[in-house]
């Protein structure tokens, strides 16, 4: 008996903690996260003793600035000096658009020194239909976007791409969050005066409760329901509540205070949608029809008219067949055309060609996107251990989570299923998550850590936030400003706190000393006393991970950034938005090959393949597609370096940019060496590095070629090749792979 004690006694202790951290005996509200929103008074700044720049930090600080420093200023820290100018216009680039700006974009906000610049450089960039293609790739990553099921039968969803255009175009017309999270979750129940394109986009939008991963030949058809219901609200809580809830399908939430009676309250709304066209052997995901009225008119009216046609063509064709058959007595030959008179050939093609005319000249084909609908309303038993085999005695009414409404929850018709309802509540300030998590993730976007670290569970297991009062503040800033994802950029990047340098820039001052590169002046009168190197020393120590941001943080590129800033330097990239590179038959299975893979369209429009993943996307972790990714970890594996080293889109976009560098310069090395430097890095090279470039260069530049064996040898040593060499050295760098 005396061995079991140590093991109870640590269950004593765990079971203790959980319960001092959620304080499970007394309900959500002790826990933080469930707290409702309330106004959150600024703090006063202290004396942070911070370096400032003129030319860069903003004369009044904004509010952001006001938690940042207070909290730096408790823990005896100061911030980073501003950032240069030039890098933080690579940053603002990078980090709104995904794609490095163009030298004409930089040198324009250089010669820009009016104390709006920054401002203007941010609307510029949120003004381009590339910010839509940056930011819509995060909601995707939630959203666990797919443009196939994965699963036991990988079969081809051709329409998904409607889905992800919509998000696109949503970030780019800075739709409200609110609007934009009801539209996804039962935009097919909005008032139907809605406009026909703004009822087609809600429509299109609630193919977000389709896109997760089915398993189709699953045979038990009440599990393959269920199990798409779990995974719908495993999806929803944590992208819009921050809360592992579907931890509670088979018992009570073991932390937070989920109760599994509002689990499956929840589950009878979702079980009262259709989500599934049919429960076939192989079933078939929903999906609905969404071309206009009149247009469909037209389509039908047409088919009329190819059908008719195509009647003449049978009718032809029977009377030929009966004449062989009467003919010769037999059977119809394998090829009775072959057998026809050669009138009647002759009329066949003219019908056929007939019919061809009309087909070609019909309206575009009907239009479909993956979708839901209302199904009977139910309301569904408590499953016992989460299996639709052991149902409870008694259904739980269908309606929202009683642990966190902070009111009473609406009263739902018992016709529809209570998603409209649903939706409201979870895009309301009632919500207490719904606006905290959403900035955490815009916050996150840009500094590559949200205020709460675990930014997909904001429960007792989850993280505490590094500044709550910042968090909450921002969370109601943003209902404020009527939910605008664009007012938080304006806000985030318009602080000193963004546009302060990198612990690398700052360490590069701090060498810098008192050299003739350092703008001593604009540094140092403001605060003689400051050292940089003895800041960053103290920070490394007390705060190691940056949680409290003494300096921007230094990321590296997602996947998706890195080819598509190689592609643009390169002046590869297609610019081409929307539409689809699928180009297999909807619910036909995936081909072994993905042609698409090899398009030079951004990243966003390549084809996402589950358990296919294209190569390039999973060296540089790439979103797992079948469940939603909140935050992107950044790993640091060979096969990155053999990547730069090897693949074909590296020597593709090293060639291109060398080739536009001999076009602008073809007769200076030193301004070709610039030219470069500034269209991969949006700076001019040092004198360290130009020195060392062009010693390079000339060490690889072509040499007579005199004996018989060097002339049978290819030439490797061309200038336009010397150069491919170099430009795929400056890619393959952590400063073209990261934003600083």
């Amino acid at each position: 008996m005396n061995r079991w004690i140590p093991l109870t006694f640590l269950m004593v202790l765990s079971i203790l903690e959980v319960e001092l951290r959620a304080g499970a005996s007394v309900g959500p509200s002790r826990h933080w996260s469930f707290e409702p929103l309330a106004p959150v008074p600024l703090p006063k700044l202290q004396n942070s003793g911070a370096p400032r720049n003129a030319e860069t930090l903003p004369t009044v600080l904004n509010p952001i600035d006001l938690f940042i420093r207070n909290r730096l200023a408790t823990d005896q820290l100061v911030p980073a000096p501003p950032a240069n100018r030039r890098a933080l216009a690579r940053r603002i680039a990078i980090d709104l658009t995904g794609l490095p700006p163009t030298r004409e974009e930089v040198e324009a906000f250089l010669n820009d020194r009016s104390p709006q610049a920054i401002t203007r450089l941010v609307d510029h960039y949120l003004s381009s239909p590339s910010y839509g293609e940056r930011w819509g790739r995060h909601w995707l990553d939630v959203a666990r976007y797919a443009d196939s099921n994965g699963q036991d039968e990988n079969k081809a969803m051709s329409h998904a791409w409607r889905y992800r255009d919509y998000v696109v175009r949503s970030f780019n017309a800075d739709k409200p969050f609110d609007r934009f999270i009801i539209e996804q979750l039962a935009g097919d129940l909005l008032p139907a005066h809605e406009s026909d394109a703004s009822r087609v986009d809600a429509q299109i939008a609630t193919g977000f409760l389709v896109l997760g991963p089915k398993m189709l030949a699953e045979q038990d058809k009440a599990k393959l329901v269920m199990d798409v219901v779990d995974e719908q609200i495993d999806t929803i809580g944590r992208a819009l509540l921050g809360l592992t809830i579907s931890c509670a399908r088979c018992h009570d939430h073991k932390f937070d205070a989920f109760p599994t009676e509002d689990y499956y309250a929840l589950a009878g709304v979702l079980k009262s949608t259709r989500s599934m066209q049919n429960l076939d052997f192989v079933s078939q995901w929903s999906e609905m029809n969404i071309t206009p009225p009149e247009e469909m008119k037209r389509i039908e009216a047409h088919q009329v008219l190819v059908k008719s046609a195509q009647k003449k063509i049978d009718a032809l064709m029977a009377e030929a067949n009966s004449a062989l058959t009467n003919k010769s007595g037999q059977k119809l030959p394998k090829e009775p055309r072959k057998e026809y008179p050669k009138e009647t050939v002759q009329q066949l093609e003219a019908l056929e060609k007939e019919k061809d005319a009309i087909a070609a000249a019909g309206p575009p084909p009907a239009r479909f996107a993956m979708g839901v609908s209302e199904d009977k309303p139910v309301d569904l038993p408590v499953h016992i251990r989460g299996s639709h085999l052991t149902p409870a005695t008694f259904p739980v009414p269908r309606g929202l989570p009683k642990s966190m409404a902070a009111s009473e929850s609406p009263a739902i018709d018992p016709r529809q299923s209570g998603r409209l309802q649903m939706a409201r509540w979870l895009a309301s300030s009632q919500n207490p998550l719904g606006a905290r998590v959403l900035v955490n993730r815009i916050w996150q976007g840009h500094f590559g850590t949200g205020l709460v670290k675990s930014s997909d569970n904001f429960g007792v297991r989850g993280e505490l936030p590094s500044h709550p009062g910042l968090l909450d503040w921002l969370a109601l800033e943003f209902i404020r400003s009527g939910w605008s994802v664009k007012h938080l950029h304006r806000l985030i990047l318009g602080s000193a706190t963004y546009q302060q340098s990198s612990a690398l820039e700052a360490r590069q001052i701090g060498a810098l000393g008192a050299g003739p590169a350092r703008e001593k002046s604009a540094q140092e009168s403001a605060n003689p006393t400051f050292n940089v190197s003895a800041s960053l020393a103290r920070a490394s120590t007390v705060d190691p991970d940056n949680r409290l941001l003494s300096f921007y943080p230094r990321q590296r590129l997602e996947a998706e950034m890195i080819r598509d800033s190689m592609l643009k330097v390169a002046d590869l990239l297609d610019p081409a938005m929307g539409g689809t590179l699928v180009r297999w038959k909807n619910a036909d299975y995936v081909p072994r090959e993905v042609a698409a893979f090899k398009s030079n369209r951004r990243s966003l429009y390549l084809p996402v393949v589950r358990d296919r993943v294209y190569d390039v996307f999973t060296i540089f972790d790439f979103a797992n597609p079948s469940v939603g990714v909140s935050h992107r970890e950044a790993t640091t594996v060979p096969h990155q370096a053999l990547f730069f080293m090897n693949s074909p889109l590296m020597k593709q976009s090293a060639a291109g940019l060398a080739r536009r560098a001999l076009e602008a310069h073809p007769h200076d090395p030193e301004h070709r060496l610039r030219w470069i430097f500034e269209a991969a890095y949006s700076r001019p090279p040092s004198p360290a590095e130009e020195s060392h470039c062009l010693r390079f260069l000339e060490a690889v530049a072509p040499t007579p070629q005199t004996s018989s064996s060097a002339a049978s040898q290819p030439n490797l040593s061309s200038p336009q090749s010397a150069l491919e060499l170099l430009c795929a050295t400056l890619l393959a760098s952590n400063e073209f792979t990261h934003r600083e």
